[in-house]
């Protein structure tokens, strides 16, 4: 749910004396804003518009020393982004004894910056074609298993009619080995799908150094993989947030390294806030969490409370699907339906793989057993993505581009310049690509605004005669001439010829605006 107004609230659980508990909230809230003993903040904006306000602090039933504590913090001035976000709420109080982040309520304004899932349980439902009953995942395992084994379980699983099939989180190899098995399991879960008109997704784990993280992304959705799965506190909450924004795959979100505890721990995140509203806030469209009863300390609350934090209204958010899993076997499926209902994703890895010695028939088992205890509707699934293709753009007379019009230059209020227009060639029209492609053609007389900015570019002179100021020098362009300008460097295009001048500018497709010059 989101907060009202212009306020972040966060719930904390304190525990502490009942005489000191209103103390210990209001320590947090300084300690979060302005990080000084109460004593000596006494500016009043500061306390107004900085410092967070204790709104209640409430004895928890049952217990004398615990209490929970809601704490409004201003947001005037708040970057809607998770480092900012989780910095707010829980940076230094995560280091304060007996101090447990249990919930944060968003108002609408922050929320708004926040896309969330790209297809959430309704698009992953369109996407597989399957209604009225909880969908079976599982995952391929073990490590040391070459991709042709992998693939192999990958379609067999297919085969049998599974829904969801993913790496597991352990399947953590350089970006030249995920490419490797990843297209061998895609074309095996394709080749099955094709039998059987049906659609499975194989979600490959995205895990990677910083410079190939992306390109896990970019490879996924040029190759028509439909999403990937992610360890998100292991990549980090904004960058999941960032690359699922910018790709727009299925996200399947691993707890690994979450490192919470369930129940009434008294430190940390709670896991609803983290497994829930923050892997949802960061783009999940399916979240894991360990089932109770499986292999992992966690209890029925903790399962039932994550699952309605993934489900619950957050702002204009889709609701994602939680993913029990840890130790599921045949046996539990009529628990594991009757827990969590329809809109669930049943991950079962161990247990399926030692069902029986075909596959594929083991998950026929385990989806008898889901249908058993709902009313499973089939419709056609919606397409796959589609592998990315190219194209050819033909030139007309005067620097002109079937199917691409001419456009203003820039805002006139951003810069001084005179008689430039400008054409996006490549880039702005859904193509996989860092890069984006323009032409520019000045007019005689002409010039662009004389800027700088921290991406650099690449200029190639196609048209007439131009001079290129950069760096306090004029230099002369003619055709097929090329000229890089660095980072912050200075520059402006003109002409003073009697002719257009023309020419290709290939820059970063994520850029900063430019600053003026000079």
């Amino acid at each position: 749910m989101s907060a009202s107004g212009d306020v972040i609230r966060a719930t904390y659980l304190i525990t502490a004396p009942a005489g000191e508990a209103a103390a210990a909230a209001r320590r947090i809230a300084y300690e979060q804003t302005v990080e000084l003993p109460e004593a000596l903040v006494t500016d009043a904006a500061i306390l107004e518009g900085v410092v967070g306000r204790v709104e209640d602090v409430t004895p928890c039933a049952g217990h004398d020393e615990r209490h929970l504590a809601t704490i409004a913090y201003p947001c005037a001035a708040f970057d809607a982004q998770f480092p900012a976000l989780l910095n707010l709420v829980f940076g230094n109080a995560s280091l304060l004894a007996g101090t447990r982040l249990v919930d944060v309520d968003l108002p609408a304004a922050v929320l708004s910056q926040f896309q969330g899932p790209n297809h959430g349980a309704t698009g992953l439902r369109a996407l597989l074609g399957v209604h009225g009953r909880a969908l079976l995942a599982t995952a391929l395992k073990p490590r040391g298993r070459d991709a042709r084994e992998l693939a192999a379980l990958a379609g067999a699983f297919a085969r049998g009619g599974g829904d969801i099939v993913k790496d597991d989180q352990n399947l953590a190899d350089d970006f030249e080995t995920f490419k490797r098995r990843a297209l061998r399991c895609r074309d095996a879960v394709a080749d099955a799908n094709a039998a059987s008109g049906r659609n499975c997704l194989y979600l490959p784990h995205a895990s990677a150094r910083y410079d190939d993280l992306e390109r896990c992304f970019e490879f996924a959705a040029a190759s028509g993989i439909p999403g990937l799965l992610v360890c998100p506190m292991i990549v980090g909450l904004e960058t999941l947030r960032t690359l699922a924004a910018r790709y727009p795959l299925v996200v399947m979100a691993h707890p690994a390294l979450t490192s919470v505890a369930g129940g009434t721990a008294a430190r940390g995140l709670a896991p609803p806030l983290l497994w829930g509203t923050l892997f949802r806030l960061a783009g999940a469209d399916i979240a894991i969490f360990p089932h109770p009863g499986g292999r992992f300390p966690f209890t029925a609350d903790d399962g039932a409370a994550t699952a309605a934090a993934l489900r619950a209204p957050l702002g204009e958010l889709a609701a994602a699907l939680p993913a029990p899993a840890g130790g599921m076997t045949l046996e539990r499926v009529p628990e594991l339906c009757a827990t969590y209902g329809v809109d669930a994703v049943h991950l079962v890895g161990g247990a399926l793989f030692g069902l029986d010695n075909d596959i594929a028939v083991a998950t026929r088992r385990f989806l008898d057993a889901i249908r058993a205890a709902s009313d499973e509707r089939l419709v056609p699934p919606q397409p796959l993505p589609a592998p990315a293709r190219g194209y050819h753009l033909a030139a007309g007379a005067d620097f002109n581009w079937a199917g691409r019009e001419s456009s203003p230059y820039k805002h006139a209020e951003d810069a001084a310049f005179r008689g430039v227009r400008r054409v996006e060639l490549v880039g702005r029209f859904g193509e996989p690509t860092r890069t984006d492609l323009r032409y520019f053609e000045v007019e005689p007389g002409g010039y662009s605004s004389f800027e700088q900015h921290v991406h650099g570019h690449i200029v190639i002179a196609g048209r007439g005669r131009g001079v290129l100021v950069q760096g306090g020098e004029r230099r002369a362009l003619e055709v097929n001439d090329v000229a890089f300008i660095a980072p912050l460097e200075a520059h402006q295009l003109r002409n003073e010829s009697d002719q257009p001048f023309g020419f290709f500018c290939i820059v970063d497709r994520r850029r900063d605006r430019p600053l003026p010059a000079g």
